[in-house]
């Protein structure tokens, strides 16, 4: 796993946290507000991020509009869901502090990078030339126009690489960074070694195997496959590496002075509406959902064409955690779906189309 994930929001189900940053070689329109949903805005920056785009630093004139409006869609379905879920008094709940405040590293983490990438990012004509030579050589199909909106899109994207790269450098040389190589190999051995064992250190923090066992069991899914990943010293240290590196970085920014500043703010607003959303989600959307025995065999019956192997239908039993996971999944898209959709019908939304025109 790379030190790119350090500036990247913690994912969640129903939201991608957009922002903002300026420095192209031109006048853009990313701060300019697209949409709204009950005075709440979306600037273009936020559309292209979700667009995969990062901080909406240049144009996206090669992806469709259609993928355009349902990305504008989703953000505002986001906004809608948080708002309602702040309407519940869900911002109140010790769930919504307890995971807030456990993402309070990477808030300070984002809200450097996003300060240093509007001050530093600058993507010049030469850039987007070099670019779209590059892209030209490689597919002699592209035409020159094909090829320099893409090529803007590349150029930023590894000048913000290099600035991500900067930061984790400087963090590092600011806050030398630990991990002890010898009881990793222990670890992988099988050899004992207890919880409050101190396997890594940066910026005045430790990292003990207790907390090491808890990454490896979000990382791979489950306790029982953290204890696997274990046995693996390579795995093993690249993870704390990441952990102590990303301790690092959170002391650099505060000592950069990031906390309480706009970018911090805006980092943090965006962390919380995502929270809010998935909260919702799970408490009032998906709380009720569930697939009963009847309705797998009913699936099973209908699509009974797909469950054939060599000739021979497969047996309800070998293929119905499958099917119930399919179901589930369909009902829980449903779900939200017709939910967001009674928040549309309540809510004040307008959509600039001339503006969405420029993302």
């Amino acid at each position: 796993m790379g030190y790119r994930s350090f500036f990247r929001t913690v994912p969640f189900v129903l939201i991608i946290i957009a922002w903002g940053l300026s420095g192209c070689s031109k006048p853009d329109a990313k701060q300019e507000v697209v949409a709204s949903a009950n005075g709440e805005t979306i600037r273009v920056s936020d559309l292209r991020e979700s667009l995969g785009m990062r901080g909406g630093a240049v144009a996206l004139p090669d992806v469709p509009a259609d993928r355009k409006k349902e990305a504008l869609d989703r953000l505002i379905a986001v906004r809608l869901l948080a708002q309602e879920a702040r309407s519940k008094g869900l911002d109140n709940t010790d769930e919504f502090r307890s995971v807030v405040g456990q993402n309070a590293r990477g808030v300070l983490i984002s809200a450097l990078f996003r300060r240093e990438a509007a001050s530093r990012l600058k993507v010049s004509e030469d850039d987007v030339a070099s670019q779209a030579k590059k892209l030209r050589a490689s597919d002699n199909n592209l035409t020159e126009n094909q090829a320099r909106s893409q090529a803007r899109r590349l150029a930023a994207e590894e000048k913000l690489r290099k600035i991500e790269e900067d930061m984790v450098a400087a963090a590092r040389k600011e806050f030398p960074v630990f991990v002890n190589q010898e009881l990793v190999g222990k670890i992988a051995k099988g050899e004992k070694v207890s919880d409050n064992t101190v396997l890594g250190t940066a910026a005045g923090e430790k990292v003990t195997y207790a907390d090491t066992k808890k990454l490896l069991a979000v990382v791979a899914g489950g306790a029982h496959g953290g204890q696997d990943l274990s046995r693996n010293a390579a795995v093993l240290a690249r993870l704390l590496d990441r952990e102590v590196t990303g301790i690092a970085l959170a002391g650099y920014a505060r000592k950069q002075g990031i906390e309480g500043t706009e970018w911090a703010k805006a980092v943090r607003e965006d962390l919380e509406r995502s929270v809010l959303a998935n909260i919702l989600a799970q408490k009032e959307i998906l709380n009720d959902v569930s697939v009963t025995d009847k309705e797998i065999a009913a699936a099973y019956a209908e699509h009974a064409q797909m469950f054939v192997r060599d000739g021979k239908k497969i047996p309800l039993a070998t293929v119905k955690p499958q099917i119930r996971d399919f179901l589930m999944n369909d009902k829980r898209r449903k779900a939200v779906e017709a939910y967001i959709a009674d928040l549309r019908k309540k809510a004040k939304i307008t959509v600039k189309e001339d503006v969405l025109a420029k993302v």
